[in-house]
């Protein structure tokens, strides 16, 4: 696999609230998938409230976490939330700035849409 390959998106949209599952690596080399993918959503049509479920991600470097950061500020700009999905903080990221939530349930009820 390499570069678009080592990412899988999979999006859908219930309650109002858009969710992006990522499978794979968030890195330099995928950035532009989940750009192309996603970003275009969140300038365009205004989508307020993103989780993004980073479960099954198993890498994330710098530019893959700074994407992410992006589409939560456009979020914000948006008078809505971002939040990320995690079982647990795997990564060595500060991810305080987000909602950090154990599901996609508890996001839910986080929003309360």
């Amino acid at each position: 696999m390499y570069g678009d390959d080592m990412l899988e998106i999979d999006m859908d949209s219930k309650y109002g609230i858009l969710f992006v599952r990522l499978f794979g690596e968030l890195t330099k080399k995928t950035r532009k998938k989940l750009n192309n993918e996603v970003w275009d959503l969140l300038i365009n049509v205004g989508i307020r409230n993103v989780v993004f479920n980073l479960e099954n991600v198993y890498k994330m470097d710098d530019s893959g976490f700074k994407t992410l950061v992006k589409c939560y500020n456009v979020c914000l700009k948006n008078n809505g939330n971002s939040m990320v999905c995690l079982s647990k903080n795997k990564f060595d990221y500060d991810l305080k700035p987000f909602n950090i939530v154990s599901d996609e349930l508890a996001a839910v009820n986080f929003i309360n849409v």
